[in-house]
């Protein structure tokens, strides 16, 4: 059994967190790969380790003195060397960072040292041998992962051994260190388990799994504890942060479970995703809402059957206009899309005046300031009482898609949030 760990900043924000992080891993003999992101926030005013080396390297860009910014980052680690009685001298590798430090210090490196920094600690914290993710997770000049040559290259370096590795960066050709997008640790554990062919991939962060709810729209929702990956995409294309694709992708591909978990509430059952699914979480055979908020919807509904090239000109007109869509529906009248938020108003009734040009004899209609409640299901049998519950809560369903295993109820915007708690209740009541 093998086990990937990777921990957010909030889990290592301070020395307490850092002894609950070495509590989970050696709490199972799988945790056996574990990747780190920097420090986070201690509290709502603190900063983030990697927004404090991005300032940093601001500065040293502009040519303004960076040592107290540089001392801010010290303190940090060395409180938490300190307080967690690590036998690691740190001060050698922010000494040796400081000192390299100038002008031409790229973005990238800078901001991946406080990776750097964590992973460090956290290897002699736990008796693990330090692997440096620029030994092994390899970029092509495009920024684009070159697998193989990197799950080859960790495979030879882990080999059995009990390791951490930073998350967030990985190596230019020329030996550059390249780092992904903001949340890149999540891309580096699920490559490490991609390329070790791990049992499991657990993502330890500061929340209990995945919610069945917005928590800021409903009052302590249910967690939701298994997801299909199916399932985690459909909730991820309609708004809740969740994994970033780039993310999910590497374990995906080669079925292995990710199971998302709270390093707060280690017992907590967390969400597991990939796994087989056991019965749904409500009666109602409802797993979760997620919304997409605002968009609008466009109906161009003709006199007869609608011939396919009229479909495609429709799309063709959005697309001149770049207007995305994200959902599109034809039936005998014609053609419902859902469109994202993205495009300004005067563009929408330009695209819709455009298709009423084109097609005089239908009838074009555009509705904006919508939202999209998207509920996920195991059984359709309750979405009618779904829909009801919605329209009695006094937000009219203006269109309901069904495409299994979720349901689309366009609401306007303005009501999205009593349309929510409408659903939540009658699904989990």
């Amino acid at each position: 059994m093998l086990a990937i760990a990777k921990f957010g900043g909030s889990s290592l924000s301070c020395a307490a967190n850092w002894k609950r992080v070495r509590e989970i891993v050696t709490g199972d003999i799988a945790r056996r790969v574990i990747v780190v992101s920097a420090a986070g926030k201690r509290h709502a005013d603190d900063h983030k380790i990697t927004d404090l080396l991005y300032l940093c390297h601001a500065h040293l860009r502009y040519g303004v003195p960076c040592w107290e910014l540089w001392r801010k980052i010290a303190s940090r680690y060395l409180a938490i060397r300190d307080e967690c009685a690590i036998d690691y001298p740190i001060e050698d590798d922010l000494d040796a960072i400081y000192e390299s430090l100038s002008a031409r210090t790229s973005a990238d490196f800078l901001a991946s040292r406080g990776e750097y920094l964590a992973a460090k600690l956290m290897a002699a914290y736990l008796g693990f041998s330090f692997v440096d993710a620029k030994s092994w997770l390899q970029f092509d000049y495009t920024g684009n992962v070159l697998q193989e040559a990197s799950y080859a290259a960790l495979q030879s370096l882990a080999d059995g051994r009990k390791i951490v590795t930073p998350g967030f960066y990985g190596v230019l050709p020329d030996g550059r260190v390249h780092t992904f997008p903001r949340g890149g640790s999540d891309i580096t554990g699920s490559l490490a388990a991609a390329a070790l062919h791990a049992d499991v991939y657990e993502n330890w962060t500061d929340v209990p799994g995945i919610l069945a709810a917005d928590p800021k729209i409903v009052k302590r929702p249910a967690p939701i504890e298994t997801l299909s990956y199916p399932e985690l995409q459909l909730l991820s294309a309609a708004g809740t942060q969740v994994l970033h694709e780039s993310a999910v992708a590497p374990v995906r591909e080669r079925q292995i479970p990710l199971h998302i978990r709270s390093t707060f509430a280690p017992d907590a059952p967390g969400t597991r995703i990939g796994f087989d699914a056991p019965a749904s979480l409500s009666a109602s055979g409802v797993i979760g809402f997620a919304g997409r908020r605002p968009v609008s919807m466009l109906r161009v509904i003709f006199p007869e059957n609608t011939e396919e090239t009229a479909l495609w000109e429709v799309r063709a007109c959005l697309n001149e206009h770049r207007i995305e869509t994200f959902h599109s529906a034809c039936g005998v009248e014609g053609l419902c899309l859902l469109l994202s938020s993205g495009a300004e108003s005067d563009t929408l009734h330009a695209a819709a005046e455009q298709l009423r040009e084109r097609f005089p004899d239908a009838k074009v209609k555009l509705r904006e300031n919508l939202a999209v409640l998207l509920t996920l299901y195991r059984s359709t049998k309750d979405i009618p009482k779904l829909s009801a519950a919605i329209e009695a809560s006094g937000a009219p369903v203006h269109h309901l898609v069904q495409t299994p295993p979720g349901a689309m109820f366009c609401v306007n915007d303005s009501q999205y949030e009593q349309a929510l708690r409408a659903a939540y209740g009658a699904a989990f009541a």
